[in-house]
């Protein structure tokens, strides 16, 4: 019986031991070919068709490589079925494009571009031949039979070559072997092609309209800004009536053919009509691909903080002011004079003389005890005024002021933001009147309105194929300043008296006290990542003793009778950049995502700190 337990106990430890071995020794489930062309495939910004790819593959399916290629670079690619190789490459930061062609190559493919900016990877046949002063007509018939592709030649097409082709696409034979004799190769619509001299298609022109859809001319509003510190070049370009500033137009005005073809734009509907042959209608096709791509935009993120930190002691003893004070204060005690009359002191001289006469009593030669004193009151001492004050006050006050402007700008393209006020102000002049004498006129002034608060302007330009921007920044904060606190001149205003001569020829007038804040950098950043643009500390002392004469001088006891008043301002201006890259809906939705969540959290923080207020930190 006890062998039959141990045998159970030895069987069931053994079941156990084979379950818990594959958990434990089982390899790794491989990952999808999709997934691991997306780590084998990596691009520095998703999405973008200058985007850069850094790639590593081992015996990676080619269409698992062209589908990650497709997606990082956002572009159109399509493979002839039946396409099946592996393809091993490192390549570090390179093209898409160059990246797809080797791709491509290394499988024994080529990529060819199709109408609309598609492109096609196909795997052609490829000729292994050698021709010896042979008619160029039976080495295009050799290819053709090869290829299986549908040529037409012209009449005209004649004469003798010698070529010695080993492994080369077909079509690529096609065009070196026609072009040495000078001939070109036009495809045709159904993959038709026409080998033709080249004077040929000069004869042969067509007309195409072109649709762009992003690429538009510049607008006549040019956004600027007002400081004597920079310099707004584009605002001075004059354009002719009926001229538009589109260099996209100049540029492919240059490609069409000299006094045979010609190329219009149509501002109404963005349409470019080309009429040339049909190889030149198909270049400005393919650059027309390549620019006219949606632009990514870029969202600026700008605080402009300006904070204030200011320190005053004030330590001393002195008449009125705030803090902790010590005061006495006595009363009016009334005086009778005199005080002792008849001891024969100095005050029996104050009410007589030796003549026993004086003014204000009489009998004196009877004695004193017969001196008749007025019921008057001649005097007082009143020491209600005198306070001494014992002043010891320490206080810090800080502010902030922050502006935190955001704006949308598409790439390449100059925007602003102003947030603030116009404020308007009289200037005044003088004028002589009819009568010979002069008038004092008040007029608005010069550069009235003022524009107070912030304005940014800025420049976005996206590095190509990457989540870099460089930026053409000028941001801007105008304040009044000035210490007027009256009807006549407001805060933000001071008086100024003008005219001369008596009080009826004199005025006053209000005029503003501006204060400014520009900055005008280049910069670079990524996506996402916060740089201080430019800050400026200004810190000030102050030192003010208020004293006694003499009293406050004595050493020691000197301080019973001065006070001290030592003051330290510290001003900081800091201006904070964050650019934020916008390329897909989806970036748009998060960005507006990440607004929302920024605003709940400042509201939150209000309610917080009203509630502390109200309610206390419990």
């Amino acid at each position: 019986m006890q062998a039959v337990r141990i045998g159970i106990f030895c069987a069931l430890a053994w079941c156990g031991a084979i379950a818990s071995a594959p958990a434990q020794q089982a390899p790794s489930a491989p990952q999808a070919p999709e997934a691991q062309g997306k780590e084998d495939v990596r691009a520095e910004a998703d999405g973008d068709r200058a985007s850069r790819l850094t790639l590593k593959l081992k015996d990676r399916d080619l269409r698992d490589v062209v589908q990650s290629i497709k997606k990082k670079a956002n572009v159109n690619i399509i493979m002839d079925a039946g396409i099946e190789a592996a393809v091993t490459i490192d390549l570090q930061d390179v093209h898409w494009r160059q990246a797809l062609n080797l791709v491509a190559e290394q499988a024994g493919c080529i990529v060819s571009e199709a109408s609309g900016g598609v492109l096609k990877v196909e795997k052609p046949p490829r000729v292994y031949f050698a021709f010896e002063n042979t008619d160029i007509q039976k080495v295009i018939d050799t290819i053709a039979k090869i290829s299986g592709a549908n040529i037409v030649v012209a009449p005209e097409v004649k004469g003798t070559i010698t070529v010695r082709l080993k492994n080369i696409p077909w079509r690529d034979a096609l065009e070196a072997s026609v072009k040495t004799l000078g001939f070109v190769v036009v495809q045709e619509d159904r993959d038709i092609l026409r080998v033709v001299p080249a004077s040929n298609i000069e004869q042969d022109l067509m007309t195409k309209t072109i649709q762009l859809r992003f690429v538009r001319p510049q607008s006549v509003y040019v956004p600027f800004i007002n400081s004597e510190y920079i310099e707004n070049k584009r605002a001075k370009t004059q354009l002719q009536k009926g001229e538009l500033n589109f260099t996209l137009l100049d540029t492919l005005k240059k490609m069409v053919t000299p006094d045979v073809g010609s190329l219009e734009y149509v501002a109404e509907t963005n349409v470019l009509m080309v009429k040339d042959t049909k190889p030149v209608v198909e270049s400005i096709e393919r650059a027309v691909a390549m620019i006219d791509i949606e632009p990514a935009q870029i969202q600026l993120n700008v605080q402009f903080v300006t904070t204030s930190n200011e320190d005053v002691l004030d330590i001393g003893i002195s008449p009125g002011g705030t803090g902790w004070q010590a005061s006495l204060g006595l009363g009016q005690i009334p005086t009778r004079l005199p005080f002792d009359l008849g001891a024969g002191g100095w005050d029996d001289k104050l009410i007589a003389n030796d003549t026993g006469t004086g003014p204000f009593a009489n009998d004196i030669d009877n004695g004193p005890a017969n001196l008749t004193i007025p019921n008057v009151v001649f005097g007082a001492l009143n020491l209600q005024q005198v306070t001494a004050t014992l002043r010891l006050l320490k206080k810090d006050a800080r502010s902030e002021i922050v502006q935190a402007p955001q704006i949308t700008a598409m790439d390449h393209q100059t925007a602003t933001i102003f947030v603030g006020e116009a404020v308007r102000y009289a200037q005044a002049r003088v004028e002589q009147g009819q009568a010979g004498g002069l008038l004092l006129a008040l007029e608005e002034g010069d550069e009235s309105p003022v524009n107070v608060g912030f304005q940014l302007l800025a420049t976005p330009h996206l590095v190509p194929g990457s989540d870099k921007v460089i930026m053409e920044v000028i941001p801007q904060r105008t304040a009044l300043t000035g210490t007027g606190s009256s009807a006549i001149a407001p805060a933000g205003f001071d008086i100024f008296t003008v005219g001369g001569g008596t009080d009826a020829g004199a005025g006053q007038i209000a005029l503003p006290r501006v204060s400014s804040s520009t900055l005008a950098t280049t910069v670079l950043l990524r996506s996402g990542q916060t740089a201080v643009l430019g800050g400026l500390k200004t810190k000030s002392e102050s030192e003010t003793v208020t004293k006694l004469p003499l009293l406050g001088d004595i050493p020691v006891l000197g301080y019973l009778f001065k006070g001290k008043v030592k003051q330290d301002t510290t001003t900081t201006l800091l201006v904070f950049i964050t650019p934020n890259v916008i390329r897909t809906a989806e970036d748009m939705e998060q960005t507006m995502q990440r607004a929302l969540e920024e605003r709940v959290r400042d509201h939150r923080s209000n309610l917080a700190q009203q509630r502390e207020a109200i309610f206390g930190k419990s």
